[in-house]
């Protein structure tokens, strides 16, 4: 798998500026690109032991946003760890200090820690075992966080609007089409990378619609959209995209459903991978 992104947050198939369009959209969501510096919050009692902390946000649009934003619908204004109700609490309470009516949430530097650091040691550990020699990574030890000094605090004011909602998928000016349009529901794949969808995004620049590379409007190769010769056939591209990920989450939720099943567990909806639909009818409904 190629992977060359550091490891660590937000958001699948995230970015969809295509030749679609939206049906009652909700407000785009403003994504923010570039760096941003992860500091003690204002007003805090604490005081930070260990200089703020460069986050390089866009070189994380490789992973989904629920990976670190683990709360988030895929609607709402994403809030920060310190103010999403969870991680209010800076350092972990001593010992015997602990709540025992509330359930043990993690301090904000266990949250970051857990999520940043342990993200990147599995990063390492699953290039190693797939054999990469370039291995990239984020840092793992601390004054690779932490330098001492520390570099420039930056907070870019860069943003992308988002879409979120459902997005309509139509054929490319004067072609007709043989089917309905697609009805896309772009904010239901946040919890997938942006770059498994807009694999050439660089994380920053405005996103390209697929037919801005995918714009044969005839395969070459004949129909079969499956024959690699096709793959700039914008019908081929789209087909491959979903239909190839449809089909890898179905088969994830027979293996979750028939490993429970062993163990004499049932699966709830809830507790299986979300699965899109395969037959032509069901994507070609515009409903």
């Amino acid at each position: 798998m190629k992977r060359t992104f550091i490891a660590a947050s937000c958001l699948v198939v995230f970015l969809i500026t295509t030749d679609t369009l939206a049906q009652d959209p909700p407000q785009p969501l403003e994504l923010p690109t570039g760096t941003m510096t992860l500091m003690v919050p204002e007003g805090s009692q604490w005081q930070a032991k260990r200089s703020p902390v460069n986050f390089p946000h866009s070189l994380h649009f490789g992973f989904s946003c629920k990976d670190c934003h683990h709360t988030w619908d895929g609607a709402s204004p994403v809030k920060s760890c310190g103010t999403s109700g969870c991680h209010e609490n800076f350092w972990a309470p001593l010992p015997g200090a602990a709540s025992k009516t509330k359930s043990n949430i993690k301090s904000l530097t266990g949250a970051f820690h857990k999520a940043c650091r342990d993200c990147h040691r599995n990063e390492l550990n699953v290039q190693k075992a797939e054999g990469i020699k370039e291995i990239v990574t984020g840092p793992i030890d601390c004054d690779g966080c932490h330098p001492n000094p520390h570099s420039e605090i930056e907070n870019s004011e860069a943003r992308l609007d988002v879409p979120l909602g459902n997005l309509v998928i139509r054929p490319p000016e004067g072609v007709e089409a043989k089917k309905a349009a697609v009805n896309f529901p772009h904010g239901q794949h946040f919890e997938f990378a942006c770059q498994t969808c807009h694999h050439d995004w660089d994380g920053e620049s405005e996103v390209e619609s697929c037919m801005s590379c995918h714009e044969e409007l005839e395969p070459p190769a004949g129909r079969n959209i499956k024959n690699p010769e096709n793959i700039m056939y914008y019908l081929a591209a789209y087909h491959t995209a979903c239909l190839d990920c449809h089909r890898d989450t179905t088969k994830q939720r027979k293996a979750a459903i028939k490993a429970a099943a062993k163990n004499g567990k049932t699966l709830t909806a809830k507790d299986l991978p979300k699965a899109g639909p395969l037959g032509c009818t069901a994507c070609h409904s515009e409903s």
